[in-house]
């Protein structure tokens, strides 16, 4: 058995494979020389037995560093039907399952040390048709079945990988897992990737529902189901801070990001009091048109609540006009009913009624292009759906029902045909969310857990999806995060505190091919450290000072120990396609690769 301290060089020539040959040779040498010579038959016998079990004796050493070298260029290229995952997952219901590999240890890590320190062309053939290095995966001869706890991923989990690293295939694995469970799913996709929706609605045919699969894609309204991202709330200010977040501006200090969000709460507040639930269509018309019609329902509704009848007969200056009348209706409010009967979540309406209508279109001037975005075109039944039209037949959802029924949403942001409408809708659906969550975590009972996928995270990070972070586990939501630099975070928050903020909310990392230097360096450093080994050789020569006739030598090695990382960063750059390294929570580091998912329903 070897000793805590011995020290092996696992990439050596194979010197036993030379040395079974030399035995073989003298073996092969002695029995013709002891057959045609006229020397006796004794000697030459026992030196072929001799022979032949020595070289025996080396065999297994020289196979075993054989197929070390071996698996290094082993490439493994696997399919998995999603039938065989559904018998996976009914067998480990408790379980997630990650794909194959092996826990990464200070034995991998010295290892690929000793490759990454010789020239790897004589030990492993360079393939340029191949992605990565695949002996990174071969540093481990046997590989088993990557599983977490279902407990967890409540602790959320980031995903990290350049474009085409597989981080399609690995939300494919995790929301197929997620639909066989029975549970909610929400996929939100900037890009609309077209085969993560196939996954998606894939795994609900095959379970026979159908029906659970919901599709949303501003590129295509004809097919898209109508969304509805203001209709879950508890106050309404937050329906104003949704807005108001997507608003360009230099921060929440901006007077006109401010003024906006404040007469959009006004508006809500308006909308509220008549018992109508704002839609970003509503919002636009009461800002562009102005709020007369508005300010007249609510101040008539709330006379009838508060005052006597024969009310009407005291406003003076009858008239059609929307406007004339409204103002006689904030002059009676002022003088008859605010002393007696106050209310401030009106005044701030009548307030910005008004207000220099001049003064006030300057005010919003960068809050009415985000609103005409989200709202022109075919945008506008899409996100702000009207129940009452019998001609559209879409059907309405909103995040709340998605959840409560189990559903699978796919909702594609299209943000490559207009990135600024695309990341305006995965912020609002996002702080829908967010709002949905804290409904859930005060007065939920019994919650059924609740699968958020968020592809290209930066492009609809806000301050409500950090609070999904923080709190979304007491609501039982579990958010898988995608991203391909952890720089894209600091560029969409404008801090890095923020994206340093973001990342610390994650328990589980997973990392696929990175190739910025900055990401590589934070994966690894956020990795334990270890210990790795090396021989030092030292030699010199002295002569004395007073007789250099007289000299000594010395010649020497040393086993040295040095601090080095588990998992080294430029190894993230040379990851193959489908391969990953993954701290989970708990401190576990794993070694993985995943498959690609078929199905008989594939086309």
């Amino acid at each position: 058995m070897k000793g805590e301290y011995d020290y092996e060089l696992p990439w050596r020539p194979n010197f036993e494979l030379t040395a079974i040959g030399g035995w073989l040779v003298t073996a092969a040498m002695a029995y013709p020389v002891s057959r045609w010579s006229e020397l006796p038959w004794e000697p030459f016998r026992w030196l072929l037995y001799f022979s032949l079990l020595a070289a025996a004796s080396r065999v297994p050493s020289a196979y075993g560093i054989w197929r070390r070298k071996w698996i290094l260029k082993r490439y493994v290229f696997q399919f998995l039907v999603v039938e065989a995952l559904q018998r996976n997952v009914a067998k480990h219901p408790d379980d997630l399952w990650f794909g194959w590999g092996f826990d990464w240890g200070q034995r991998h890590a010295q290892m690929a040390y000793e490759i990454l320190k010789r020239d790897m062309s004589d030990l492993i053939p360079i393939d340029p048709q191949r992605m990565g290095d695949i002996w990174i995966h071969g540093l481990e001869a046997t590989e088993t079945d990557i599983r977490q706890p279902l407990a967890h991923t409540a602790g959320h989990t980031l995903i990290v990988g350049t474009t085409g690293s597989g981080k399609t295939r690995l939300f494919d694995t995790l929301v197929t897992q997620a639909v066989l469970r029975g549970e909610a799913v929400i996929i939100i996709a900037p890009k609309g990737d077209k085969d993560l929706k196939w996954c998606a609605e894939r795994v609900c045919r095959m379970m026979g529902h159908p029906e659970r699969f919901v599709y949303f894609h501003p590129a295509f309204p004809e097919d898209s189901a109508r969304l509805d991202p203001l209709r879950n709330f508890n106050r309404a200010s937050e329906v104003a801070s949704r807005i108001a977040a997507v608003t360009p501006g230099e921060g929440a200090s901006d007077p006109f990001k401010a003024f906006g969000a404040k007469a959009l709460d006004n508006i809500v507040q308006g909308l509220v009091s008549i018992e109508q639930r704002p839609t970003l269509v509503k919002l636009r018309r009461y800002l562009e048109g102005g709020p007369g019609t508005l300010v007249v329902r609510a101040l008539e509704r709330y006379f009838d609540q508060c005052l006597p009848d024969g009310w009407q007969s005291r406003i003076s200056g009858k008239t059609k006009d929307t406007d004339a009348r409204a103002a006689a209706l904030v002059r009676f409010y002022r003088d008859a009913v605010q002393e007696e009967h106050p209310n401030m979540d009106l005044e701030g309406l009548l307030s910005m009624f008004e207000h220099d209508r001049t003064h006030f279109g300057k005010m919003i001037s960068s809050l009415l292009p985000t609103m005409n975005m989200l709202t022109s075109g075919t945008l506008g039944p899409l996100l702000s759906p009207d129940p009452t039209d019998v001609d559209d037949l879409r059907p309405i959802t909103d995040s709340a029902r998605i959840i409560n029924n189990a559903q699978v949403a796919y909702i594609g942001l299209d943000s490559l045909s207009d990135g600024m409408v695309g990341s305006a809708i995965g912020s609002i659906l996002l702080a829908d969310l967010a709002s949905v969550a804290g409904d859930r975590y005060n007065y939920g009972v019994d919650n059924r857990p609740v699968n958020i996928f968020v592809d290209e995270a930066a492009e609809g990070i806000n301050d409500p999806c950090i609070q999904l972070l923080n709190k979304g586990r007491g609501a039982r939501l579990r958010l898988f995060i995608a991203t391909q630099t952890f720089a894209d975070f600091a560029a969409k928050t404008g801090s890095d505190a923020k994206a340093r903020q973001i990342l610390g909310n994650v328990n589980n990392l997973v990392a696929l091919r990175v190739t910025d230097s900055e990401t590589q360096q934070y994966i690894t450093d956020n990795l334990p450290k270890t210990r790795l080994q090396y021989i030092m050789r030292t030699q010199g020569v002295s002569t004395h000072s007073s007789n250099p006739a007289v000299f000594s030598g010395n010649i020497g090695e040393r086993l040295m120990e040095e601090e080095g990382d588990l998992f080294a960063p430029q190894l993230l750059g040379k990851l193959p396609d489908l391969h990953f390294i993954a701290k989970l929570s708990g401190g576990r580091v794993v070694k993985g690769r995943l498959p690609v998912l078929r199905s008989q329903l594939d086309p």
